[in-house]
């Protein structure tokens, strides 16, 4: 009787060693580390409008022929999206064509995402007003344009 408790014992060892070393194997992959980006906050406040239109660009010294693009993603953080104390989080992934081909000389280029329209807001208190804050990719430039 003894020599079987051992005997069930040894197996029920054997097994969880194995189950552990590959539950490690398995969540090995996964890790968890800190963003290298960093991001700033941004707020824009304008009246008697009906909105403003926010881009990113961000200016660059290139040394190739490659055409450079900014796609930009944009949600809405908290607030209704109606332009009054709205808060944004805008995303920049920036995109080059894969050509070989050096410039004799570095050129100095301003890039710009495509333009998000952020309405105003309008009350019986309010008059077309817009008040966001935006948190937006360090590096990059936030450009706003008024559309009356």
């Amino acid at each position: 009787m003894k020599k079987l408790i051992a005997m069930k014992s040894l197996a029920m060892v054997t097994l969880l060693v194995a189950f552990l070393f590959s539950f490690e194997a398995f969540a090995e992959g996964f890790k968890v580390q800190d963003a290298q980006r960093g991001y700033v906050t941004k707020i824009v406040t304008a009246e008697n409008v009906k909105g403003v239109e926010v881009s990113l660009s961000k200016e660059i010294i290139r040394d190739d022929c490659n055409t450079r693009t900014i796609s930009l993603s944009n949600v809405l953080v908290s607030g209704d999206g109606d332009g009054w104390h709205d808060k944004y989080f805008f995303d920049a992934q920036m995109t080059q064509t894969k050509m070989f081909c050096p410039l004799d000389k570095p050129v100095n280029e301003t890039i710009y995402s495509k333009p998000v329209f952020i309405k105003s807001f309008a009350n019986e208190n309010v008059n077309n007003k817009v008040v966001v804050s935006m948190v937006i990719p360090d590096g990059y430039k936030l450009d706003v344009r008024v559309v009356k």
